[in-house]
């Protein structure tokens, strides 16, 4: 029986698989958490706006309360950049800005337009 290789050694694959896990991994730890607060940032559009009429809140209420949960996520938002829509169908909110993910050698720009519309 002949082999081809001797025991202990680790083979080139092996070395480039856990290198590409590693990647992966960093690239998934750097852009989930941006990913995870603006669906966060999200719910709470969502939940302020079909409430609004309701709890008998303006416009400048509803979008303190945004911007209050965006700095508890950490969201760069500006409080101007906050829209707040109310007509006879409802309260509608949009909200955009943009996150820079640092990823060591590339910085990747993404841009968030979060709307409360169902």
């Amino acid at each position: 029986m002949s082999r081809n290789t001797e025991l202990g050694a680790v083979q080139l694959k092996t070395i480039l698989m856990f290198l590409l896990l590693g990647v992966a991994g960093y690239v998934c730890a750097k852009v989930f958490p941006p990913y995870f607060a603006n669906s966060q940032l999200k719910d709470k559009m969502w939940e302020e706006a079909r409430f609004a009429e309701a709890n008998e809140r303006t416009a400048e209420q509803l979008r303190e309360n945004i911007y209050r949960e965006a700095q508890n996520l950490e969201i760069p938002l500006d409080r101007r950049a906050i829209q707040v829509e109310t007509d006879s169908h409802g309260t509608r909110i949009r909200a955009d800005y943009s996150v820079v993910v640092d990823l060591y050698y590339y910085q990747l720009h993404w841009d968030f337009h979060t709307t409360s519309a169902r």
